[in-house]
């Protein structure tokens, strides 16, 4: 059974990653961990517990969405703060992913072909990474 980790950050274009899992692997071949981070900017004397709470409510929110396109699969959920790269790269040595599957960036440019948070997961991942077309 191959793991499965997909990151997700709310846009409509990071959730077709979840139709392609479904297009090619049958439920019973894998194991898919969804991971949302949301990165936050803390600044002194400003109380950011409202937004840390918002942020936490609406990655889970977003989780329990994209399991229910999956529905039928195993799925595993995994909400953090941090940054992307580095929380998609810990989470896919923690849990021994053996695949990353990430939607390229609609921006222009080179890096921003594919996302520098793409592109820093494939320069830094141990495990295949395999990129989504729009």
């Amino acid at each position: 059974m191959k793991k499965i980790l997909v990151p997700i950050d709310g846009t409509e274009r990071s959730m077709h990653s979840l139709d392609f899992i479904k297009e090619i692997y049958r439920p019973e071949d894998v194991e898919i961990e969804i991971i949302n981070v949301k990165e936050l900017v803390f600044v002194d004397g400003i109380d950011m517990g409202d937004e840390i709470k918002a942020s936490s409510e609406f990655g889970k929110q977003l989780l329990e969405r994209a399991r229910q396109k999956l529905s039928g699969y195993e799925v595993n959920l995994y909400f953090t703060f941090g940054y992307a790269g580095d929380e998609i790269i810990r989470k896919s040595q923690e849990d021994n992913i053996d695949i990353i599957v990430m939607t390229k960036s609609t921006k222009k440019g080179l890096t921003r072909l594919i996302g520098s948070c793409t592109s820093y997961v494939l320069r830094n991942a141990n495990c295949i990474v395999m990129i989504v077309p729009e």
